[in-house]
């Protein structure tokens, strides 16, 4: 019985309304949810700060959606067009569409909090999400799938709330239900009414006795969250002061460490600024692997020949022309990269007795042409090479093109960062895709005269044989050897079969970087040959 008045008087929901709701990192801004057992209903609006005294004159809402949308106002011959009807300060989050049950209702958010905030849309998802600067997504606005369900996270509700300078107004109604009646549950008729100056709500409860006899209670208000100070509402040109990271440019006499930080206002240049501090161009060393996060998101991020690019978002030069490190110059770690991206690359920096690769120094330093001395910038570069002279030669090409979804098979192709198996099999998969795999079996097919055994290889080897091609074998026997590699390893469970063709590779006897480097080597010395037939 005790916890049946606690539920009829609505406890639970009357702390989470107090305590809790508008202060959670998601606010239900609109449709309805079970709480506590009890039906409950959302929505929200802004209201000047000057009217928030009016709105609390009583606990009912304000608005609910229905008629905000634009329209005319007045009376007699007197009419006046208004972007939204509601009234008393009030300015609409949420548009409540109704369709009439033609098609399905629908809570549309304000357009002014979408541009605002840069959002987009994703319909897979149902949520609406901000692009950040590092090129990565956060999630914004929630719906459930009946469109009318609606979540925002608080950071972005009071974000918007601070630049219109507008309190946030949450509105709830909840609604629990008794079998029985009063009688019957032990319970009494009720009304109740709590009001200080951010809440107001009644709470009222009695028995319904036509249709199904039950009792009822109903807790029926809202809610103002007041706006922080317009300068902390992130938005140009109130932005948060943007913090630099501090990265190793060396070590002291004692062999410490030393760090500076990347800030480009506090870096020296060639025009005197800054003379007692380290240069823009201090190189600085991060593993190899800092380039993993990157790798791993081809849609997203672009790694070249001496270049990282996030879209067109932000591009860092990077010396990638080592095995085993990156570097990247100590002012462009400030200039060029999101602070969030600074971070992470600071979680890789490393102290490094490496210099400039030749090819880096000569491009930055001496404005020379220079081609990277890098076996997977070569076989890229040699890749693009063939096609074009094959198609320039032949009338067609060699390979056929990638599909936009294997695209990242042929850009991920390098020397491995790290000397794991699951990396290796992946980069052999990739070459053999780029290599094997995309080879124009059709036209290779139409110049032969005689039947060949199906299969890219040998359709390649008669093409080469009836072309009077010389010294192909060795190519051909490659081919098959990077084929059978990949079979063995990624197509199939690893056995006597991968270790027996992977001794031919030197694994076991090398590390998995230098195995591939050493594939990439004859892979593109097959290119080279390619490009002279």
């Amino acid at each position: 019985m005790q916890d049946a008045e606690a539920y009829y008087k609505q406890e639970q929901n009357i702390k989470y309304v107090s305590d809790s709701y508008g202060k959670e990192s998601w606010v239900r801004v609109s449709g309805k949810d079970i709480l506590n057992r009890a039906e409950a209903h959302f929505w929200c609006a802004l209201i000047k700060k000057t009217k928030v005294k009016s709105v609390f004159r009583d606990f009912s809402w304000d608005t609910d959606g229905m008629s905000d949308g634009p329209g005319f106002e007045g009376g007699g011959s007197t009419y006046t067009y208004k972007r939204n009807l509601v009234t008393g300060g009030i300015e609409p989050l949420l548009y409540y569409r109704n369709f009439y049950g033609v098609i399905p209702d629908c809570v549309e958010l304000a357009q002014e909090f979408i541009l605002l905030n840069n959002l987009y849309y994703d319909s897979i998802k149902h949520s609406y999400f901000e692009l950040c600067m590092d090129g990565e997504t956060e999630e914004a606005v929630r719906y459930q799938k009946d469109n009318c369900t609606v979540s925002v996270k608080l950071k972005y509700l009071q974000k918007y709330a601070a630049a219109k300078q507008m309190a946030i107004l949450l509105f709830f109604d909840i609604r629990a239900e008794i079998e029985g009646s009063l009688e019957e549950n032990g319970l009494d008729k009720f009304f109740d009414t709590f009001k200080d100056k951010d809440l107001y709500y009644s709470i009222w409860g009695d028995q319904m006795d036509f249709g199904n006899k039950h009792v009822y209670s109903v807790l029926m208000g809202k809610k103002i969250l007041y706006p922080n100070a317009v300068d902390q509402c992130g938005y140009w040109p109130y932005e948060k002061k943007e913090k630099y990271e501090t990265f190793i440019i060396g070590t002291d006499e004692f062999g410490n460490t030393k760090e500076y930080t990347c800030n480009p206002s506090k870096l020296a240049n060639n025009f005197g600024t800054n003379a007692d501090a380290p240069y823009y161009f201090t190189p600085v060393f991060f593993k190899k692997e800092v380039l993993q996060k990157y790798i791993l998101k081809p849609e997203l991020y672009t790694i070249t020949d001496g270049s990282l690019q996030c879209q067109v978002l932000w591009q860092l030069q990077i010396d990638n022309h080592h095995k085993d490190c990156v570097i990247a110059y100590l002012g462009d770690l400030g200039k060029n990269l999101p602070e969030s991206e600074r971070l992470y690359w600071k979680s890789y920096n490393i102290d490094s007795d490496e210099k400039l690769s030749r090819v880096t120094f000569e491009r930055d330093f001496m404005c020379l042409p220079s081609e990277s001395n890098m076996i997977d910038h070569k076989f890229q570069r040699d890749y693009a090479k063939v096609i074009d002279y094959w198609n320039k030669k032949y009338g067609w090409s060699i390979f056929l093109p990638l599909t936009e979804q294997d695209e990242y098979n042929l850009s991920q192709i390098r020397i491995p960062l790290t000397n794991s198996q699951p990396e290796f099999d992946m980069l052999v998969l990739s070459l053999v895709k780029v290599l094997i795999d995309s080879l124009n079996e059709a036209k290779l097919k139409e110049t032969l005269t005689r039947e060949c055994k199906n299969g890219s290889i040998n359709e390649l080897q008669g093409w080469l044989e009836e072309h009077n091609c010389q010294d192909y074998e060795i190519h051909i026997k490659f081919l098959r050897e990077v084929q059978e590699l990949r079979s063995t390893g990624t197509g199939h469970r690893k056995g006597t079969n991968y270790n027996k063709t992977a001794r031919k590779f030197d694994v076991g006897i090398k590390t998995l970087k230098d195995v591939f480097e050493n594939i990439l080597e004859k892979a593109d010395e097959f290119l080279l040959y390619l490009m002279k037939i």
